[in-house]
């Protein structure tokens, strides 16, 4: 704890540093209330203690002073005087001094006053640090609300908009059937995106560890998205070792993962561009062994945007080349899930590629 001392007598000032450092405080001093301004602003001292009896700049200017500076406002202040009638407290009480301590005082008077000073400031400090992080879910909570409002209203007017096409051009009708389905499965999404994260961060699983068969779990994933890359004339290659073993994990949210991913890299890659996934067993440093996924396909994300892509609702501006939309959680999701299969995830976007690589411990049967 740093204290800063005030005080133009210097036998005064002697001691009360002497009786400072008695108590383990380091200190500073000052011999007039300008220079005590200026160490205040410097050093950021833990506490000041100061006379109020000084020429030219007594200790109510620098209170002043002090107190209307926003980096020295909060710091605990303690006046130092010989003279302790009502009125002096009360000046000094209206303009913000924490407490009072009149001269002569005992050495223990002085290091009680401040450590009860120092214990009351810190628990304002609390306090205030609890206020502040209230106020900022709540903020996050009212914009979480807003953009769910909003991205729940727009696959309904998609909906509502088609439903009055159909009527007014009834020749046209599967298509305006095609573009509301569409949009079902767009607030379907979004909805069942909310509920696994709400599940997720309060620490539940999506579904149980059992044995999984991952080749297999590979297969099913990757063969449906070969038709689709297939259909936007892109190219789906999957690497995977000739054996892979037969693990114990949630397959469920595997599953999400590598879906989320692949759903990513097929909405985010033009006609005639790769996605590779690669799959590898190795070892972590206190080696536990690992399953490494990496899924990478060409489509670049600007440095910018990168540091955002994990944000729940972020979507890369212009960045959705097939025009499908989307709820912008699949991403904050993937993370979570993740996390919660114990694992890591990174990712990197450079030279016209974007690559994700997660790796997550595993338990053999």
């Amino acid at each position: 704890m740093k204290i800063l001392v005030i005080e133009d007598e210097k036998d005064v000032r002697l001691n009360i540093l002497e009786i400072l450092a008695s108590g383990g405080f380091d200190s500073l001093n000052a011999d007039n209330g300008m220079t005590g301004i200026q160490l205040a602003k410097e050093r950021s001292p833990d506490l000041i203690l100061c006379d109020i009896k000084m020429p030219d700049f007594d200790g109510y200017n620098v209170l002043e002073a002090l107190r209307q500076d926003p980096s020295t406002a909060m710091i605990p202040f303690i006046f130092l005087t010989a003279k302790a009638d009502k009125a002096d407290m009360r000046q000094g009480m209206n303009l913000g001094a924490d407490d009072y301590l009149t001269k002569p005082f005992r050495r223990v008077e002085l290091l009680e006053t401040i450590a009860a000073r120092l214990k009351r400031h810190s628990a304002q400090l609390e306090i205030q640090r609890k206020v502040d992080e209230l106020q900022s879910i709540n903020s996050q909570k009212n914009d979480l609300l807003n953009t769910i409002t909003h991205d729940l209203r727009a696959p309904l007017t998609t909906i509502k908009v088609a439903l009055q096409l159909m009527d007014a051009m009834p020749d046209n009708r599967r298509q305006y059937i095609d573009i509301a389905l569409n949009a079902c499965d767009q607030g379907d999404e979004l909805i069942q995106n909310l509920l696994d994260l709400y599940q997720l961060e309060s620490g539940e699983a999506l579904a149980p560890p059992e044995p999984l068969n991952l080749r297999e779990l590979l297969r099913k994933t990757t063969d449906a998205f070969q038709v689709r890359t297939r259909d936007c004339q892109q190219l789906l290659k999957v690497n995977l070792p000739e054996t892979l073993p037969v693990i114990v994990a949630d397959g469920v949210s595997l599953r999400r993962i590598l879906v989320e991913l692949l759903n990513n890299a097929c909405k985010y890659t033009q006609s005639g561009g790769e996605i590779c996934l690669k799959v590898r067993e190795g070892l972590s440093e206190n080696q536990t062994p690992l399953l490494q996924f990496t899924i990478a396909n060409q489509s670049e994300i600007p440095t910018k945007n990168l540091p955002h892509i994990f944000d729940k609702f972020y979507r890369v501006p212009g960045s959705d080349r097939w025009q499908k939309g989307g709820t912008g959680l699949g991403l904050a999701l993937v993370k979570k899930l993740v996390e919660q299969l114990q694992g890591s995830i990174i990712v990197k976007s450079q030279t016209g590629w974007t690559t994700f690589v997660i790796e997550l411990p595993y338990e053999t049967l």
